[in-house]
């Protein structure tokens, strides 16, 4: 069947549906959590886990491996939410998100299964995202490495030092996806600290970029299925997303950067997202 059918795109908008209402499971069980940039996330993490990242879920340390890195790590509750319905774990954990002695904490740890890198400091995610595309390299496999980053963590400037090295490395099985939902956690990003020309930017440092819809699934596939863009230069897909999407009250405002969640918040939010196929 081919990637873009109408098949395969309703199933991936359904996963992405799963992965948005297990968000607000896991943070109403916690009490709290990072809503606005893990919901905006979700269909680009439906579409690589579910249809371009080569894993094993019953091997996680497989060798051969992709590697996904969330270097934006405070949206953890959709990395939780995507690797427990892959099955890297049970999904009955996320009624544990934030608990005592879990694994399930606010940041990705690397002793869930799944998880490639303990992430939460902004701006180290594509530093580590090189060494895993350079071994790869050096080892001769044919794995690639994902790594997606958030948009105000671009004003870190430790990504911008990656990303001179990943195109000075000319890492073809590199591929950096920014998350642009436009809004961090004090205000709207252009406010705080303004990114644009953000694709120009990237491009002069080497990279070959592709802008989207991160909410079109069509647009996402098509993207995921191009790469790499070029055979000697990393990849870089800018994803045009909404954050809190999905969830009106939610949406494009920093107030639900991180909120806090009570019954009538979560049963609202559900009703508002709808019921999966």
């Amino acid at each position: 069947m081919p990637s873009n059918s109408e098949a395969v795109l309703k199933r991936l908008a359904n996963e992405a549906l799963i992965i948005r209402r297990n968000v607000w499971r896991a943070f109403h069980a916690a009490g709290s959590g990072h809503i606005g940039g893990s919901s905006s996330a979700a269909d680009l993490l439906a579409a690589l886990y579910f249809h371009y990242l080569k894993l094993r879920p019953d091997e996680p340390d497989w060798p051969e491996r992709d590697r996904f890195v969330l270097s934006k790590g405070h949206a953890n509750g959709a990395l939780a939410a995507v690797l427990a319905q892959a099955g890297f774990f049970p999904d009955s954990h996320l009624d544990d998100f934030y608990g005592y002695q879990t694994m399930m904490g606010m940041h990705p740890d690397i002793k869930l299964a799944g998880v490639e890198m303990c992430t939460g400091a902004l701006g180290h995610g594509l530093s580590v995202g090189i060494g895993m595309a350079l071994g790869a390299r050096l080892m001769k496999r044919d794995s690639r490495t994902v790594v997606m980053i958030g948009d105000g963590q671009l004003q870190e400037g430790s990504n911008w030092e990656a990303a001179m090295a990943a195109a000075h490395l000319k890492l073809s099985n590199l591929t950096a996806i920014i998350d642009f939902n436009k809004v961090q956690q004090s205000g709207h990003v252009h406010d705080v600290l303004g990114l644009e020309p953000l694709a120009d930017k990237w491009r002069a440092f080497g990279w070959t970029v592709r802008e989207l819809d991160g909410h079109d699934m069509a647009e996402i596939v098509a993207a995921l299925d191009a790469l790499p863009y070029a055979p000697d230069a990393p990849s870089l897909m800018i994803a045009h997303t909404v954050k809190g999407k999905g969830v009106n009250f939610a949406e494009d405002t920093y107030l639900w950067h991180q909120n806090m969640i009570d019954d009538e918040t979560y049963q609202k939010a559900l009703d508002e997202l709808g019921e999966p196929v």
